[in-house]
Formats: C-alpha cells, sequence, structure tokens
C-alpha cells in the first residue's frame, strides 16, 4: 500500500459519551542519528509470537485521522475518522485488539539485589496499597506511524512490522527494543526513604522540582524515571485510536479539576494552639455547602501562607466537617484529620491534590468516578483513568522528562540514562518545528480564554513526534463567546509556551477546569519551580534486569531501516507545505467569529 494511501475511512462521531468503557542550529535530520533509526524500523523488528499476532486479529492495523485545522471555522468541530480495520469499531473492540488486549495492571517489585520483578495481577502477592511493589501498568511493544496526506493526519498502530511503522520510540532504550514498559497508574508518591512509588490511598508528592522528582525514581535503581515525552506520546496514540477522538475529557470524564486553589481564600481569623480546625470568616453561607465552595467532604486540603501563597505550611490532610457558626455566631469552623497543628492569621486554606484510588472502585478500566460536591461544576470533580492509569490530567501537572525548552524551542533526548535538566547540546538535539509563543493565561471561562490549542506539530523526519504547534485566535486578546466552544471542540486543551520555560508540565492540575486534558503541554514551568500543583508519575523500562528480551540491531540490516524511516518525497513535501501554511497564514479570526456560530452545551450538562 502506498504510504500517501488508505484503505477505508469511516465518519464517526467524536467519541462515546457513555463514561464507563468495559474492560535551528541544526537541521531537523539532524535530531536522531542513523544509528537510532535504524533501530526504531520495524524491517528489523523481533519476530512477533503467533499468540501475539492471533490477538491482533490477524495482525490488522488500526487507525485514525482527523483534518488538519487550517479554517477555524469549518475544521475546528469535526470528528475522527475511524480508518482501515478500526472501521466500525468502538472502544470496547479494543479489548480483543494488541496491543490494548495487553495492557494489564501489575505489581513492579524491588528485589533485594535491586532487580525488579513483574508480579500479575492474577498473583495472590498483588496489592494496590504498594506492598506487593509498584502499582504500574504494563504496555507491550508494538508498531506506529503518523503521517500527513490530503490535510489530514493519520495515526496507525500494528501487532507486526509494516512499511514505513516503526518500533513505537518509548520501547527503544540504550540502542536495544524492549518488550514491555510500566507507567505509573497512580501520580507519584515519595516515601520517607527518598524512593518514588507509585500505589493507591496516598496523597500525590507535590511542590518539588523536576530534578527532585527525577532523583526520588531514579533511586528505585535502573531503567526507574519519571514520565518521560515518548511514553506520553505511545499514551496518546493509544487513546487516539481506541477513542476516535481528540478531547480527552469528552471521552473519558473531566477529572479533578473544580477544586479550590488554597491562595488567600479561607482565612484564618481566630489562631489557636493544637487544633484540627482553622476558624474562618462565614460570610454569606447559608449551608455548609455553601461555605465550602469547590470542596467537598473527603477533600484533600492544603494550609499555606496567605502573604506568601506558594508557600504551604500543612498538607496531606483531608477535610471532614464543615460547622457553621461555630465556635460563635459568623464563624464557620474547617475541620480536618492528622496531627494538631497551631495555626496563624497567615494561614488560608484550600484545595489539594485528591489521594490516589479514588478510581478504584471502577470495575472498568476507563471512565471516570463519581462526581464529588455540589452542581454545577460537580463532574469536574470526579477520578478518571485511562487503561489503569487514574487521572493523566487533572489532580496534579505531572512534570515530563526527555524534553527541555529554551528559548521557546524544544531539545529532545531518547535515552532516560541521559536525561538531565539545564542542557540542548550533546544528547539533547533541536525539533524540526517551530512552536508558537503563547504566554496569556486568559481569564477562565471569560471572553480572553480563546488561545486553545489547534495542531500538533509534523517533523516529517520523525513523524512520531507530536509537540503543540499553535493555538486558536493568534493576534487576538479575546472573543466574546469563543470559550465554551473551543473547549468542547478538536482536544479541547489550552496552549501554553513562553521562552522563559526550561521543561513542561502536563495534564492540568486541580484548579484547571476544561483546560485539563491529555494534550495539555504547558511550557511555562521551569527546572527550578515547584509548586502544590505540581508532580510526577513513576515509569520502569527494563533494561536487562527483568529479562526484556531486548534485541540489538547491527550491519547492514541499520541500513535498510534507515532508508525506511525516511517519508517518500512526495509525503515530505506535502507535511512541508501545511507546516508553512500554519505558520505564515494570518488566520484572520475576525472572519469566523465563534460567536457567530452555534455553541454546544458545557460540558458540565453532558453528564
Amino acid at each position: 500500500m502506498s504510504c500517501l494511501a488508505y484503505r477505508r475511512f469511516e465518519s464517526r462521531p467524536c467519541g462515546p459519551r457513555d463514561r464507563a468503557i468495559a474492560a535551528g542550529p541544526r537541521t531537523a535530520m539532524t535530531l536522531f542519528p542513523a544509528i537510532l533509526i535504524g533501530l526504531l524500523t520495524s524491517s528489523v523488528a523481533s519476530n512477533v509470537g503467533p499468540a501475539r499476532a492471533s490477538q491482533c486479529a490477524g495482525g490488522g492495523q488500526y487507525g485514525v485521522r482527523w483534518k488538519w485545522i487550517e479554517n477555524e471555522q469549518l475544521d475546528y468541530d469535526l470528528p475522527c475518522e475511524r480508518i482501515e480495520d478500526a472501521v466500525g469499531l468502538s472502544p470496547t473492540d479494543f479489548d480483543a485488539i494488541f496491543p490494548w488486549s495487553d495492557i494489564k495492571l501489575c505489581n513492579v517489585k524491588r528485589q533485594t539485589d535491586g532487580t525488579s520483578r513483574v508480579v500479575d495481577r492474577s498473583d495472590p502477592e498483588f496489592a494496590l496499597d504498594g506492598t506487593g511493589g509498584h502499582v504500574m501498568v504494563e504496555i507491550p511493544k508494538h508498531y506506529s506511524r503518523r503521517y500527513m496526506s490530503g490535510g489530514y493526519e493519520y495515526r496507525l498502530i500494528s501487532a507486526t512490522p509494516r512499511s514505513d511503522f516503526i518500533v513505537d520510540p518509548a520501547f527503544v532504550e540504550n540502542g536495544r527494543q524492549i518488550d514491555k514498559i510500566y507507567i505509573g497508574a497512580y501520580e507519584a508518591f515519595v516515601g520517607d526513604d527518598g524512593r518514588m512509588q507509585s500505589r493507591s490511598g496516598v496523597y500525590p508528592t507535590a511542590d518539588k522540582t523536576r530534578v527532585d522528582y527525577r532523583k526520588y525514581a531514579r533511586a528505585n535503581g535502573p531503567g526507574y524515571g519519571i514520565l518521560d515525552l515518548r511514553t506520553l506520546l505511545l499514551i496518546q496514540n493509544l487513546f487516539l485510536i481506541e477513542h476516535a477522538d481528540r478531547n480527552s475529557q469528552r471521552a473519558l470524564g473531566n477529572g479533578w479539576g473544580k477544586i479550590l486553589q488554597p491562595a488567600r481564600t479561607y482565612r484564618c481569623v481566630l489562631p489557636e494552639t493544637q487544633t484540627n480546625r482553622l476558624v474562618t470568616l462565614r460570610g454569606s453561607a447559608r449551608t455548609a455547602a455553601d461555605a465550602m465552595s469547590n470542596l467537598f467532604i473527603g477533600c484533600a486540603i492544603t494550609i499555606t501562607s496567605y502573604d506568601l501563597p506558594a508557600k504551604v505550611y500543612h498538607t496531606g490532610r483531608s477535610l471532614t466537617r464543615v460547622e457553621l457558626d461555630s465556635p460563635k455566631a459568623g464563624l464557620v469552623s474547617m475541620c480536618f484529620d492528622g496531627v494538631p497543628i497551631d495555626t496563624t492569621a497567615d494561614m488560608c486554606l484550600g484545595g489539594a491534590a485528591q489521594k490516589t484510588g479514588w478510581a478504584d472502585r471502577l470495575a472498568a478500566h476507563s471512565g471516570h468516578g463519581e462526581f464529588q460536591g455540589v452542581p454545577p461544576l460537580s463532574s469536574y470533580r470526579c477520578a478518571v483513568k485511562y487503561r489503569h492509569m487514574e487521572n493523566l490530567w487533572g489532580n496534579v501537572w505531572c512534570f515530563i522528562d526527555g524534553v527541555n525548552l529554551s528559548n521557546g524551542r524544544a531539545y529532545i533526548c531518547c535515552n532516560m540514562d541521559d536525561y538531565q535538566s539545564g542542557v540542548v547540546t550533546g544528547k539533547y538535539l533541536p525539533t524540526g518545528m517551530v512552536q508558537l509563543l503563547q504566554d496569556d493565561n486568559g481569564d477562565v471561562g471569560g471572553d480572553k480564554e480563546i488561545h486553545y490549542l489547534r495542531n500538533l506539530g509534523y517533523d516529517s523526519h520523525h513523524p512520531w513526534l507530536a509537540l503543540p504547534q499553535d493555538y486558536t485566535f493568534q493576534g487576538r486578546s479575546s472573543l466574546p463567546g469563543a470559550s465554551l466552544r473551543l473547549r468542547n471542540g478538536n482536544f479541547g486543551d489550552y496552549y501554553y509556551l513562553n521562552t522563559k520555560a526550561t521543561c513542561y508540565v502536563h495534564g492540568g492540575g486541580f484548579d484547571h477546569y476544561w483546560r485539563c486534558g491529555l494534550f495539555t503541554l504547558r511550557g511555562w514551568a521551569t527546572d527550578s519551580l515547584k509548586w502544590y500543583l505540581y508532580g510526577s508519575r513513576l515509569i520502569y523500562k527494563p533494561l536487562g534486569s527483568l529479562g526484556c528480551g531486548g534485541q540489538e540491531q547491527t550491519g547492514d540490516s541499520l541500513v535498510d531501516s534507515a532508508k525506511l524511516a525516511l517519508l517518500t518525497k512526495e509525503q515530505d513535501k506535502q507535511a512541508e507545505r501545511h507546516t508553512r501554511r500554519l505558520r505564515s497564514d494570518s488566520w484572520e479570526s475576525t472572519q469566523y467569529l465563534f460567536g457567530d456560530m452555534p455553541r454546544r452545551a458545557d460540558r458540565s450538562n453532558n453528564h
């Protein structure tokens, strides 16, 4: 089949509405050396066993395509279309298709000799609370393809090697292919021993730097790290093809996105010693629910400084009750668990990252939990999970490794042993794409919230590299009525990139509303920044200690691989035309005012 052809496609809605699913200085060509291109290419990949092939419905290829946005009026709301063997399928069908069929929950347990072993979910030793080891999600090696044609972006996955497909880059480390990789089922928790963990029932560790989190992850031994760009792109690819939807909140749920940020909120007006409450003003609250305002009983809380909002006094606690007119009329007692504390007039109370495990009660591997708190925005207070991975968006922003930013440009490293901060030379090489700068946070739900992600960048020499490239309504600072539609169409995720950032954080925090999502990458963070909204997630790639069966590739096969990794000249030209158009078009937004177009109902009313 021609690399520009596709066999068939079907126009489908952008995703199911049911919330529980069963079960520069260098050219682009210098980004990755030829040796790595060879390692990634399918022509020299190891043979796929018969059992694995049979799980992929005869070794088919499953894909999705969508229109690149060139006209914000005509293209923004167009649905994804299933292609190839995915035509006619629903997300539940992928439970029987490799690699989705082999994605499973497990424990990865560190041994006394420093190695790790996998504990299957059916093993009596398996546990969600960490006693059986890190709670991880195992994903098997597979092959993928991304390309542009006719103004569409195409994504494909196959269990077996195919022309123009590559072994997904997440499965290549130190020049070796890895049969399986492991991703934390929960946001990271750092124990007293300084090792990062993935387990249920704990408060995610926040308020650390990317350097700190990398150190905590590596303390587990070889092969451990924090969520990196290649692994994130792998997850995105699996999601896109399974759900045929670019909008993760619409497909699976909104997540923890509407919880009160503890910045100058409920201020202490009655300092006390050795207490489990913070006394604040009642104000106009008529009920306890009114007094909680975007909190709920059982909600994790943080107590911060009123004068210095980024300073955290106490965390790792939950709200247990709210008492009106206590200890006297006009006051409210916000009661919490944990060791008693001394409160001061500089303290204020607000929300925090919620405990891991809220989605454990879901029988399905994907979906969202019960809504918490009171309407109308309670649908933005729930845990979500995709293929057993809880809160990939919402709750905490997760630092992403393997990509550094400098002056608004991304530099990529493809070996986790070489990940380090502040480096844009050596193993870190520049991408071949230009990403637009966008430094305006807008106003949540207001007329200035108009700069949503529009397209993912495309480097024809390295098609798998899909970073946010541009945003909606460039050149405008506001547009009445646009926010509601933007958040519900396309990816529905916001776009952030400035010249001061040195790294990305991903997914959105507990106060990020509808801007949370699987494709939200915030290029405003630095490696020295820590915040109660920033956290991490553990990954593990067995680099020999697990008997992963990694395969080295040498000789003439590398030359053949490098040739196959390059796209055809026709495809290169077509991709470059789209990129030039995106960069040069002024996008006269006044011609396509969203206020003149029909709007969808707010997502909060669609649950």
